[in-house]
């Protein structure tokens, strides 16, 4: 059985090293949605709705109304540090890919317990950069 629950955000972020429109600071309106996969417990539950939420909403509030910024790209964090602007510091670049490796990784190394607890087996978490471009990753708990 399999529940999710869809969380959405704004940020600004570029990609400097991408030949096109993305290598300049741009903003979206980004889509997450959270799948957790595990059998219904006896109150015919995979997880509550609410605990997924209290779960998520904090990494999602971590990202909202931010610039997105790799620690590579130390020309954009110079300036954000200057101005004492609010961002948020990433590994390695804002793809949408990355960003969705990064919160599936979060959330089972943030969650573990809870999520053993309810016997979840898989978590997948799709990030929608816009209406018609996502990027998925499935972690496998079992």
């Amino acid at each position: 059985m399999k529940v999710s629950k869809k969380f959405k955000w704004e940020a600004a972020h570029r990609i400097p090293w991408y030949k096109g429109k993305c290598q300049h600071l741009h903003g979206h309106s980004y889509k997450m949605e959270v799948e957790f996969e595990g059998e219904t417990d006896a109150n015919g539950f995979v997880i509550d709705f609410h605990e997924l939420k209290k779960m998520i909403q904090p990494l999602v509030d971590e990202l909202d109304h931010t610039t997105i910024i790799s620690e590579k790209d130390t020309e954009l964090k110079q300036v954000f540090d200057d101005k004492k602007w609010k961002y948020f510091l990433l590994p390695f670049d804002s793809t949408a890919e990355n960003l969705c490796k990064y919160l599936s990784s979060e959330i089972t190394r943030l969650h573990s317990a809870t999520l053993k607890q309810h016997s979840i087996t898989a978590v997948e978490v799709k990030i929608f950069e816009t209406e018609t471009s996502c990027a998925t990753c499935k972690a496998d708990l079992k």
